[in-house]
């Protein structure tokens, strides 16, 4: 998968930290006795999770007025994420602030900022590994989300419009009159509908780097500190056992069942409050201004690098990943012995 990787770092965004795990047969046979029925039920309560979901919304939708329909949303919505998580197997480890020297920015001036807490309107951007960090960052923000297609283009989601965009491999058209983040974010504003996560890679990765982000996501934007302001989160989960939450191949069933077979996973968040990301950005040109986001978000992965590898990549890489997948089974079976 060589021709996957990035060309300055060797890193490849997509190839699976499992696909060298090995386990004894002892151990594989164990597991399943064990695991195969806590999947199944955990997969039940996963299901029950995505239809309270999808209750939720359809009842929000109904209340048109933002300060009735937010509370209600920020009450059921966490909850149902939560138990979405659980199910999966993923647990919560704790939330930190990012550390001012890690990122090389100037100290906060004041104290007191909380970790995922931000205003109506704020973009929040975040890294990219799957169905998880929607799970997560709807029960730490409750927010619109936003992903970019082929072009660089943007579309706003909300929790179970995200879900399904995080579980997908391929990227999607652009839409025909695409609104700008500028727009989504005054609309989140003005319509109470939470902060604005933007997911601006485009693809899920491994979460050892961060993809190349397109200028044409922020067409249309003058400054990132407008309309309410911009703050920066990193999603980290654990990186060993045989599966991990980072979704980059295979269908969205397959991995949410392989997730539940493994024992636990953990996820930890970090977070650049918007006084601090602001303060960094503060009177830069646009460009300038989100590729340093880019930079920080890197800086707030553990052992993270910047890569120029485009979005559109991972559906190449998946293709590839399945066809030789097939190709492996298949020489597998011919050099088995025929029965006797």
């Amino acid at each position: 998968y060589r021709q996957f990787a990035d060309g300055g770092t060797g890193v490849n965004p997509f190839t699976p930290l499992w696909s060298h795990h090995k386990t004894s047969l002892p151990m594989r046979v164990l597991k399943v006795l064990i695991m195969f029925p806590i999947a199944l039920l955990r997969l039940l309560f996963f299901s029950a999770a995505m239809l309270c979901i999808a209750l939720t919304e359809v009842v929000c939708a109904l209340i048109p007025i933002g300060v009735l329909r937010y509370p209600l949303y920020c009450v059921l919505a966490p909850i149902f994420c939560r138990v979405a998580l659980l199910s999966l197997g993923v647990f919560p480890s704790g939330d930190a602030l990012a550390d001012h020297r890690r990122l090389k920015i100037a100290p906060p001036k004041s104290g007191g900022a909380q970790a995922f807490k931000a205003s109506h309107g704020t973009l929040v951007f975040a890294n990219q590994q799957g169905i998880t960090d929607v799970l997560f960052l709807g029960l730490r923000l409750c927010p619109t989300f936003v992903f970019v297609a082929r072009d660089g283009s943007i579309s706003a989601h909300g929790l179970l419009g995200a879900l399904r965009r995080a579980s997908s491999t391929e990227l999607p058209a652009p839409a025909p009159k695409a609104a700008t983040l500028a727009e989504v974010a005054q609309d989140a504003h003005s319509g109470w509908r939470g902060p604005v996560v933007v997911f601006a890679e485009g693809a899920n990765t491994t979460g050892g780097c961060v993809l190349a982000w397109k200028a044409k996501t922020f067409e249309g934007v003058t400054s990132l500190e407008k309309p309410v302001g911009t703050a920066v989160a990193s999603v980290q989960y654990s990186k060993t056992g045989a599966y991990t939450p980072h979704h980059t191949v295979g269908t969205a069933m397959r991995h949410l069942f392989w997730l539940c077979f493994q024992p636990y996973h953990t996820v930890e968040g970090l977070w650049l409050p918007p006084s601090e990301a602001m303060t960094a950005i503060r009177g830069k040109p646009i460009a300038e201004q989100w590729a340093l986001l880019r930079t920080l978000l890197v800086r707030m992965i553990k052992g993270a690098v910047e890569v120029e590898v485009p979005a559109e990549r991972h559906g190449e890489f998946a293709a590839y990943w399945d066809a030789a997948q097939r190709k492996g089974y298949t020489r597998q079976q011919q050099q088995q012995p025929p029965p006797a």
